[in-house]
């Protein structure tokens, strides 16, 4: 993948994700010319419950757009760090103000992976927050080490969006 459609990811993330209601009179169709596949990585690792909640709306925003735009893709929702206390089974690994936006990215992950994409929790991540492997939902897949995985991707041409 080049780094033009990268780029056009990106803008679709960019502009098409954060712009208020008035977004409907712009659209990414320069961005976007020409692609008509790509491959999104979501590094995701943020530790504060409403503002993961909203990467996760973001995240939502900037898959249907792409595909709204006729473009096949291919998606990877990488969790690390902060993150990880959020894709638990058990609500006890988060704090009690965090439960709502806790049961919001559930609802996420859900449509995620109904959606085709793949959910990946760094094992790594999951040890060093003392969370045992049969915590996590079931919408996550284990992989040995995030880092490695978004290298991997990032090697086969997925554009990488941070979402810290």
């Amino acid at each position: 993948m080049t780094a033009m459609i990268r780029c056009a990811v990106l803008c679709v993330f960019v502009f098409g994700g954060m712009v208020s209601a008035e977004a409907a009179q712009f659209d990414n169709a320069r961005a976007l010319s020409g692609v008509d596949r790509v491959g999104i990585y979501f590094d995701v690792n943020v530790a504060d419950g409403d503002r993961l909640a909203l990467r996760m709306r973001l995240i939502e925003q900037t898959i249907d757009q792409v595909k709204e735009a006729g473009i096949e893709t291919d998606v990877v929702i990488g969790i690390r760090g902060g993150a990880t206390s959020f894709m638990t089974r058990d609500d006890h690994y988060v704090l009690d103000d965090e439960v709502a936006a806790k049961q919001v990215i559930r609802e996420h992950l859900r449509a995620f992976t109904a959606g085709g994409a793949v959910i990946e929790q760094c094992a790594i991540a999951a040890e060093l927050k003392d969370i045992p492997p049969a915590d996590f939902v079931d919408e996550v897949t284990f992989v040995a080490n995030g880092y490695v995985s978004l290298v991997g991707y990032q090697a086969r041409g997925y554009a990488v969006v941070p979402m810290d």
